[in-house]
């Protein structure tokens, strides 16, 4: 795939991205869980130690530009030096600004880090065991399930987001490595950002794509 469509692809699919992350991410630990990931096996760079970061996931207050800054923060305590996106292109559709492609030329990045609400919904319960199923008014059908994932509180509400974090190769022609996160109380996913930078990058580290874990807060 050529770096030109490889961008087309990524910036088109911004459109319908950014809708589905309108719904926000939730902060306990055991509210956002990465369910699967996937490395490509004939990928041999190792570590990435500068990526760029596109979120095309927003949350309520900050916008996309809120998700990339905690995750450049998130990376840049586990030492990988990381550029949010939002602080070299441009905004505003009147002013003109750096393509894409420049922009992670230009920063000098070893991979590029995408992250996007796939999709939103709830798990209904079956005599097959639990369904996930588009939103719908019935979202707090299943407290059961969410009671044994562990996901339960008073308050919480039973949206799921379902995060793809994807890391490609500079170019963006190769896709490098994949995690699939689940985030529960998807209502207020602002909340739950701390816990999925720390679970991503976690992830990221344990698989090799980035040199060490992140370090705990102080």
């Amino acid at each position: 795939m050529s770096m030109t469509r490889a961008a087309a692809l990524i910036l088109f699919a911004a459109a319908g991205a950014l809708a589905a992350g309108c719904g926000t991410i939730a902060a306990d630990s055991h509210r956002t869980k990465v369910e699967s990931t996937w490395k490509d096996p004939r990928y041999a760079g190792g570590p990435m130690r500068k990526l760029f970061v596109l979120s095309l996931m927003k949350v309520e207050p900050g916008g996309r530009a809120a998700v990339e800054n905690a995750i450049v923060a998130r990376l840049a305590s586990a030492g990988v030096a990381a550029v949010a996106a939002h602080t070299v292109l441009s905004s505003d559709p009147a002013k003109e600004g750096p393509a894409l492609v420049d922009a992670i030329r230009a920063a000098g990045a070893d991979g590029v880090l995408l992250v996007q609400v796939k999709s939103m919904g709830v798990y209904t319960s079956s005599t097959v065991g639990a369904t996930f199923a588009s939103v719908s008014p019935d979202k707090d059908a299943s407290y059961g399930f969410f009671r044994k994932e562990g996901a339960w509180s008073p308050g919480t509400d039973y949206m799921v987001a379902k995060i793809v974090s994807e890391l490609y190769l500079p170019n963006l022609g190769q896709q490098v490595w994949t995690a699939f996160t689940e985030s529960y109380d998807a209502n207020d996913l602002a909340r739950n950002v701390p816990d999925y930078t720390l679970k991503l990058v976690t992830a990221m580290a344990r698989e090799g794509m980035i040199p060490a874990p992140p370090k705990p807060a102080s």
